[in-house]
């Protein structure tokens, strides 16, 4: 299947988990936040799988090679660097919108996702996104 992380614990994080749980190919396999305890907190709450990874940073998400996407629900502000932080280490995106606080910042997030041939999308289109990346 394929492999999603999600890298904050936002309220909207928990709707979007519920249906990409439900989608045939997508498995939620890590959360990231800024604490393991949230992180942990928000998985066992959410349901994920046993198997799921949990960390105490968005970097550790980004930095595992199982990684194949990343969810962003974190706050407008924050969107810029987890998105090309994302793209560089050749993870395709899924943000949450708005996607970004000006034009300026999302030609910068679609030009790092192009540059290093990964995907970008906004939800509703949870793991559907697979079907467009192979």
């Amino acid at each position: 299947g394929w492999n999603l992380r999600i890298l904050g614990c936002a309220t909207i994080a928990r709707k979007v988990s519920r249906a990409m749980k439900l989608a045939p190919n997508c498995n939620i396999s890590a959360i990231g936040s800024r604490s393991i305890e949230n992180a942990s907190k928000f998985a066992t709450e959410n349901g994920f799988p046993a198997t799921a990874k949990v960390y105490g940073s968005y970097d550790a998400v980004l930095n595992d090679p199982d990684v194949d996407a990343v969810y962003i629900p974190l706050p407008t502000s924050l969107h810029l660097r987890w998105a090309v932080l994302a793209a560089k280490k050749k993870k395709h995106v899924l943000l949450e919108k708005p996607v970004a606080l000006n034009v300026k910042e999302l030609d910068a997030i679609l030009k790092a996702c192009e540059s290093n041939g990964v995907q970008y999308r906004t939800p509703p289109c949870g793991c559907i996104i697979h079907e467009r990346l192979r």
